[in-house]
Parts: C-alpha cells; sequence; structure tokens
C-alpha cells in the first residue's frame, strides 16, 4: 500500500490531491449578450416616431462547487485599505467652507470680532472639524492595525500554502488527509473534508515549528 492510499478504507481509486480537486471542481467563465429594445420617442416639431435600441453586456466570472470552497486554498496576503478617506476629506471641506464662510465680515469689520468668529466657527466648523480629527485618528490606527495582520499573515501563509498543497481527499469515504510520513508527521492525520482547512493549519503550525 502507496503512502497516498486512504488511511481510512486502504484503496486509491477514489484518491485525488486537494489542488487537483480544487481545479477540477472550479471554473471560469465569460460571455456576451445582446439585447434590443424599442418604443415611441417624441422629435422636436415632428412629434412620435419609432425608436430602437441594443444593449450589450459583459459578464465574466468564478463559479465554483460547495467542495471547491471547502478545499479552497489558503488566499494570497494582500494589504486591505483602512477606507473613509473621502469622508475624512468632506469632514475637513465642511469646516473649510465655514471658515471662508465666516471669515470675511471679520477682516473688513474695524473691531476685528474676533470672539464672535471664534463662538461661530466653534459652532459651525467645529463639530465636523472635530469628527474629522477623530476619524484620521481612527483610520490612522485602523491602517496601523491592517498592515500588523498583514505582515503577520504573510510570514505564515507560505506554509499554509505548502501544506494545503500535500493534502489529499478520498472521495469515498469523504475524509481529507496527509500521507503518512509527510513532513515527518506519523501516523496520517484524518479529518473531515470541511475540517480540511483546520488539519492545514496544525501542519502549517509544526512546519513552522510552533508545535
Amino acid at each position: 500500500m502507496s503512502r497516498i492510499n486512504c488511511p481510512q478504507c486502504g484503496e486509491i481509486d477514489q484518491v485525488r490531491s486537494v489542488p487537483s480537486v480544487y481545479q477540477s471542481q472550479t471554473s471560469r467563465y465569460s460571455g456576451t449578450s445582446t439585447g434590443y429594445s424599442s418604443g415611441v420617442a417624441y422629435a422636436s416639431g415632428v412629434g412620435a416616431v419609432p425608436a430602437y435600441g441594443r444593449s450589450t453586456v459583459h459578464t465574466s466570472g468564478v463559479s465554483t462547487t460547495l467542495l471547491a470552497r471547502q478545499v479552497a486554498p489558503p488566499p494570497q496576503p494582500q494589504l486591505a485599505k483602512p477606507g473613509s478617506g473621502c469622508e475624512i476629506a468632506s469632514l475637513f471641506f465642511l469646516a473649510l467652507v465655514f471658515l471662508l464662510f465666516l471669515l470675511p465680515p471679520v477682516l473688513t469689520s474695524d473691531k476685528h470680532e474676533l470672539r464672535g468668529f471664534l463662538l461661530a466657527f466653534g459652532m459651525l466648523g467645529g463639530p465636523p472639524l472635530v469628527a474629522g480629527v477623530v476619524m484620521a485618528v481612527r483610520r490612522a490606527e485602523r491602517g496601523d492595525r491592517m498592515r500588523r495582520q498583514f505582515e503577520e499573515y504573510s510570514a505564515i501563509q507560505p506554509s499554509l500554502a505548502a501544506a494545503w498543497r500535500a493534502c489529499y481527499l478520498c472521495l469515498r469515504c469523504n475524509v481529507a488527509y496527509l500521507p503518512d510520513g509527510e513532513f515527518g508527521i506519523s501516523p496520517a492525520p484524518v479529518v473531515p473534508v470541511r475540517d480540511l482547512h483546520g488539519l492545514v493549519a496544525v501542519t502549517a503550525a509544526h512546519l513552522r515549528d510552533e508545535d
């Protein structure tokens, strides 16, 4: 019996590597569809005239089965954006609008009513200014947290990918397993297909000497 025989039934005829199962259960599609429409339009000086139109829609995507989603590979590291940039810019712009609106009367006043200007600006421009500063601080903190998560995941993703590529499925028994002795692990761990990602995580930790 070879190393990749199913540890549960001992057979090999329904054994497939996880990458091959994922590829066979995943398909990409693309297409173009054209639609036609007709109606009535009104032209100046002419009145009602028949009108015809045509629209073309391009579609593309990836279709996956339930099994493909259960055995999907570890995702590639991607640094996400913290977001809220437009909202912060809008709040600062609103505060600037209030500032420009209130400043001319103060500059043209003989007495330079600074106290009234500060009070009015605090009531009108203060809230969006404070909200913008708070959101900017939170965005910076969120960006730092995402960067740390990206760096941490980037460090472990290669071991996750290596463990994932080494796993096999027995489609008869509906189990996932690591070949006996793979990465020095014996006996071969066997789990239900739905728990494949847990097996991958444990195996990857072993590769990183974290056990």
